[in-house]
């Protein structure tokens, strides 16, 4: 009789410490879905790569990963509502979703973000009103490579100046400082010992 008496309160302990993190575990809500962006060549485009995402936002928002991008792509994100005078918001981040580093709303019309960045950047679209159709065009021009001179070329390579051998403000300085060596020179030889 002892035994079981002890028997149920501790079954009742146990089965409390095993459903308890299962508890704690169903609380918490589901991670956001996170959908990468791959801009594709599209018909129409004569430079770089977009998609046109068509969906429907609410207060929580849906967010958006652009990966593969270099400082040297330009990017532009467009975003409007399907209906004029409706609101969509748009936030543009870097590491955590919740520190935006660029945001704004449409306000009806359509918002525009021109950036460069290193790696990847991330989006989130929301609306004040849940069911509100957007859509969100992610352009990403091609890779910009600045034509940059050598700075060392090689002697065979080197041009001449076409006024016979340089500067005449080179010569002009030149010459000065030869003639501020001559009369130190002068200086000091003159100096009688003492």
């Amino acid at each position: 009789m002892v035994h079981a008496l002890l028997r149920a309160p501790l079954a009742g302990l146990l089965a409390c410490a095993l459903l308890a993190p299962a508890a704690a575990f169903a609380a918490d809500p589901p991670p956001p879905n996170i959908i990468r962006l791959e801009p594709k060549p599209m018909e129409g485009l004569r430079a770089g790569r977009a998609v046109v995402v068509k969906g429907k936002a609410g207060p929580d928002g849906h967010r958006f990963l652009v990966e593969g991008l270099t400082a040297m792509m330009p990017v532009t994100v467009l975003l409007r509502p399907v209906r004029q005078g409706q609101d969509v918001r748009l936030q543009l981040s870097k590491y955590a979703w919740n520190q935006p580093l660029r945001e704004g709303e449409t306000e009806g019309g359509i918002l525009k973000f021109k950036i460069r960045t290193e790696g990847e950047f991330q989006a989130t679209v929301s609306a004040p009103e849940a069911g509100t159709a957007y859509r969100l065009l992610v352009w990403v021009g091609d890779e910009v490579k600045p034509e940059m001179r050598p700075v060392v070329v090689k002697a065979s390579e080197f041009e001449e100046a076409g006024d016979g051998g340089g500067s005449l403000v080179l010569w002009v300085i030149a010459g000065l400082l030869g003639a501020g060596i001559v009369l130190l020179a002068i200086l000091v030889l003159r100096r009688k010992p003492s």
